[in-house]
């Protein structure tokens, strides 16, 4: 038990995770760095639909998460046939949710888009991708199941390498779809939603053939796709519903803030995405950490080690909280690095540095929070962390409707909202771990 909390086993499976979310978020950045180089109107409604999209993907990373809660603290206990079964189960649900989502966006997403976009411009481009990206639920949720299984039992690198490759295949197909290079038709905000739909395909393909290779399914036997047993789907759904929704809320929310500012102008919503796509590359190594924290704190109590949990949450809160300070310095040091990535026009650089200094704070906080809220998630009480989530986002959009609507801040005031999620975040969690209700927390039968 003491391997598991040390700090070579938390860089262990935490940095392939990191890579993983990085080469993940290069898919998205790629596509607003090509979209900034197209028009503001692209621009906008990547970002925007890149957001409508991750809503969708988060019922499917709710479950997951939920399931490689389970699937580790079976890891910890040493009962590695239950895993295969909870693996095989994870798979029907992501097939069934795939075909879902698919066929509910192009029943409902126009009306929804409609719905809260204002700029019919940004309105028709974001519709234009997204009736391409959308196809892309299928492989997107199946790999979010594959990566599920692979973090729960700690085998993490080949993660990291089926996200390289769909970071690598995403660049050059957005470079031959977008500008119509190596022969192919110039596509633009299309070419960027084929794009991403190819290179998550290859990615999952990946995974697929590097599990089969090493015989994971024959060690945790998996793959025996038997008749469906609701008990097990049930009690997926248990952990990993409350997880579901709570992150959905919070990317509506996080839809709710660009919709905001979207009111404030095209300028504005152009500045923030490009704010964005920093931001995003900032909380990576954070995120990929916090994912590991989830398998960890499972892990460590189905080996009975719970005694242990707050000595594990200290040394996840030195390596997370460490890792946002090496963070923010770089950002400080050159802060237009990060910005230029994701447009060419200099002047919305610019526009953009004012917000820096901003989100650099936001992370140090983001750190201590995602590790807290990852703890309680990995004890299984997941309810909980719902529970912490909504209140937070209850403050959280009142704060940021005063700001727009009352006061009609500039938009640097606008981005303080993040200091008042993430201080609530932060708090909250570290309430409810001190209580000590988390203790004797069953995630199966």
């Amino acid at each position: 038990m003491n391997e598991t909390i040390s700090y070579r086993n938390i860089w262990r499976i935490s940095y392939p995770l990191i890579l993983s979310f990085l080469a993940t978020s290069v898919i998205n950045i790629t596509d607003t760095a090509f979209m900034g180089r197209i028009s503001d109107v692209a621009l906008g409604a990547t970002g925007l639909g890149g957001i409508y999209f991750l809503i969708f993907l988060m019922t499917s990373v709710g479950l997951g998460i939920g399931a490689q809660i389970i699937m580790a603290r079976y890891h910890g206990e040493g009962n590695l046939p239950r895993i295969g079964r909870v693996f095989d189960h994870l798979l029907y649900l992501m097939v069934f949710l795939g075909f879902a989502l698919i066929g509910l966006h192009f029943l409902i997403g126009p009306s929804i888009l409609d719905l809260v976009i204002e700029s019919d411009a940004i309105l028709d481009a974001c519709l234009e991708y997204m009736d391409i990206r959308s196809i892309s639920f299928l492989p997107s949720f199946l790999a979010v199941g594959y990566r599920s299984f692979l973090t729960g039992v700690s085998r993490t690198r080949a993660i990291s390498y089926s996200s390289g490759i769909m970071a690598v295949l995403n660049l050059i197909f957005n470079y031959a779809f977008v500008f119509g290079n190596f022969g192919c038709p110039r596509m633009e905000i299309e070419g960027a939603a084929w794009a991403s739909v190819l290179s998550e395909t290859f990615g999952l393909i990946y995974l697929m053939v590097w599990v089969r290779y090493k015989q994971l399914g024959l060690e945790f036997s998996a793959f025996q796709f038997k008749n469906p047993d609701f008990a097990v789907i049930r009690n997926m759904l248990k952990v990993g519903f409350p997880i579901m929704v709570q992150h959905v809320v919070a990317l509506i929310s996080w839809l709710t803030f660009f919709l905001m500012i979207e009111g404030m102008g095209e300028r504005a919503l152009a500045i923030s995405n490009v704010v964005r796509g920093a931001y995003s590359i900032l909380m990576v190594p954070l995120i990929g950490i916090a994912q590991a924290t989830q398998t960890l704190v499972s892990s460590l109590i189905g080996q009975g080690g719970t005694e242990l949990v707050p000595k594990l949450i200290k040394r996840l809160v030195i390596v997370c909280v460490g890792s946002s300070f090496v963070i923010m310095a770089l950002n400080w040091i050159d802060p237009q690095l990060s910005l230029s990535i994701f447009t060419n026009d200099a002047v919305l650089v610019q526009e953009s540095l004012s917000i820096i200094p901003i989100i650099s704070i936001s992370i140090l906080i983001f750190a201590l929070g995602v590790v807290l809220i990852s703890v309680v998630s990995g004890t299984g009480n997941t309810r909980i962390t719902l529970y912490i989530e909504a209140g937070t986002l209850v403050l959280y959009l009142s704060y940021l409707y005063v700001v727009v609507h009352g006061f009609h801040a500039s938009l640097e005031m606008v981005w303080t909202s993040e200091f008042v999620y993430f201080t609530m975040i932060s708090l909250f969690s570290w309430l409810y771990l001190r209580t000590g209700k988390w203790k004797g927390t069953k995630v199966h039968d």
